[in-house]
């Protein structure tokens, strides 16, 4: 009995019982290698074990980075060697991105696992890390994946090879920093939270209806994101400030600061939710801002436009509890931007459209109008350029620039991933050392060739989304690229004044969707030559199979 099933089984898997008796389990492993081979092999072993374990009882547990890169090529040895087939977990690929979405803007990030002389341990890395492994392994197991996600990113050459110069650069930059400790750890999370992320977007948001799912959760979790600050305007302290259990206690000045809370010049409490500084929640919202206003203007159900209508008017309030100018900037040109590619998508769609040309053509004067209004009118003046009391603040980035420039034609392949601060060496009044804008930033750290890199990306991001938009006529989930647009031209500007890095991954997830969306345009495009022709070919297959008195009239 047990024979006649194994035959059957055979049979089913298209093989014969000779076939698979000469078929070895792991064939592609088997191999005899030299003898000299193996005791070398061995030998190597032994004397690296030796010298990891002397290193050990030297170093830790004060450096215990070193120890860990033995790790991590192993880890990426076995999944190089796992076998070839059709097997790969991509079903584990959604849940742990939309969780590490869900962290990234939901869970304070200094609430975390804390163990001496080892990075702490975050939600983003308990979700994040775990994604990326699953996305390696996918790719080291299945063809089929691997040649499917090289035809979404080979749809857009441009910005893949963008992408893949960044990550170059960022190992490069190791070589160049003081701090190689400091360096490693900002470099493992930019393979994870940004690299990784951009790769494992590209894959996700190329399934019909991902995009639209993504889009929904942004608004609600930011809703959600904006009550928590409007509570916290009302207590005047963080929710969850003295309930937080013990596992999740950092003894870390830095995190007991931001715990503690704020005030301005004016001794006016500064919400910052779940973010580490107003500044980072009041950037959150303005980059949700285009979304929102797209879920309102664009046809979708009534209670989802109802939903972003009371949502933006509470969001901007909230970025006004924040007292932080760029939340307030990235909302306005907000507006300005999605004002001006609307009309112009719209004025494509329908050439006898009044309002869309108008809006084109007195786009200029209404941009200058608003500019005026920015300087005449007192409130707006405030929150645009802000008064006395950001002064300080305003003349702290110019002297920033002053300084960093200099060190930036010094040396301009940078000083190290995660070394800009250091490498610019400003302290602000309070006596801690800080650096404002990512373009500068950026320069110190990996050098011109690298804002080069970096924020021709997020152009080239943006002008692909555009492209793709007009190609399609914002059809179906492609008019989501409009508002990705928007917010990846919003970065550019908000970058300009704020160095903090907590919201990059959102970024990256916008990238990588602005190129699987962009594969799908493509996809359809090409199918639509085809079905004309099926369509053709069925009319008149019927006009030729239709009874004669049919054919006669």
């Amino acid at each position: 009995m047990i024979r006649k099933l194994a035959t059957t089984l055979r049979r089913w898997a298209g093989r014969s019982e000779a076939e698979e008796a000469a078929q070895p389990l792991l064939a592609g492993y088997h191999r005899t290698p030299p003898r000299w081979i193996v005791y070398g092999s061995l030998a190597a072993l032994a004397i690296f074990c030796l010298v990891y374990g002397l290193l050990f009882g030297v170093m830790a547990p004060a450096r215990m980075m070193p120890f860990l890169a033995p790790m991590v090529v192993l880890g990426g040895l076995i999944l190089w060697c796992l076998p070839p087939g059709e097997y790969a977990p991509t079903r584990a690929l959604e849940p742990l991105f939309v969780a590490f979405f869900a962290a990234l803007i939901l869970w304070p990030n200094y609430l975390a696992i804390a163990v001496a002389n080892l990075p702490w341990i975050t939600m983003l890395r308990l979700t994040g890390t775990p994604m990326v492994l699953i996305f390696l392994a996918c790719i080291s197991i299945s063809a089929s994946f691997r040649r499917h996600l090289w035809e979404i990113v080979g749809s857009e050459k441009v910005m893949f090879r963008l992408v893949v110069g960044l990550a170059a650069l960022w190992t490069f930059s190791l070589a160049m920093s003081s701090e190689p400790g400091d360096s490693i750890n900002r470099y493992a999370l930019a393979m994870v939270n940004l690299i990784g992320v951009f790769f494992v977007s590209c894959y996700l948001f190329s399934r019909e209806g991902f995009a639209d799912l993504w889009v929904r959760l942004l608004l609600i979790i930011t809703g959600f994101l904006a009550a928590v600050g409007a509570w916290e305007a009302k207590i005047q302290k963080l929710p969850w400030a003295g309930h937080i259990p013990s596992f999740l206690k950092v003894d870390d000045p830095i995190v007991q600061k931001i715990l503690a809370g704020g005030m301005n010049r004016a001794e006016v409490y500064r919400v910052k939710a779940t973010a580490t500084t107003p500044l980072g929640l009041s950037e959150l919202l303005g980059l949700a801002m285009p979304f929102a206003l797209h879920m309102l203007i664009g046809k979708y159900p009534l209670y989802l436009r109802l939903g972003a209508a009371l949502m933006i008017p509470f969001t901007m309030w909230v970025i006004l509890l924040t007292d932080s100018r760029l939340g307030f900037v990235a909302a306005c040109a907000s507006g300005l931007f999605y004002l001006l590619f609307w009309a112009l998508l719209r004025w494509r769609q329908d050439k006898r459209s009044l309002l869309a040309p108008a809006l084109v053509l007195s786009y200029p004067a209404i941009f200058v109008s608003f500019m005026i209004a920015t300087f005449a009118i007192g409130r707006l003046r405030a929150e645009f350029w802000g008064t006395g009391q950001q002064q300080y603040s305003t003349q702290g980035r110019i002297d920033q620039w002053y300084m960093g420039m200099p060190k930036v034609l010094k040396n301009p392949l940078g000083y190290g991933i995660g070394q800009g601060g250091k490498a610019l060496g400003f302290k602000n009044l309070a006596g801690v050392g800080s650096i404002d804008s990512y373009w500068l930033s950026v320069l110190l750290e990996i050098g011109v060739v690298g804002f080069l890199v970096f924020y021709g990306l997020m152009l080239r991001g943006a002008f692909t989304a555009a492209r793709t938009l007009v190609a399609t006529n914002g059809k179906g989930e492609m008019r989501l690229l409009l508002p990705m647009a928007v917010a990846l031209l919003n970065f550019i500007i908000v970058k300009m004044v704020l160095s903090q890095d907590a919201n990059h991954p959102l970024i990256f997830m916008i990238l990588g969707a602005v190129v699987a969306l962009n594969y799908r345009a493509k996809q359809q495009m090409a199918q639509q030559p085809v079905l004309a022709v099926k369509a053709v070919e069925t009319a008149t297959r019927r006009l030729t199979t239709s009874p004669p008195a049919f054919r006669r009239g």
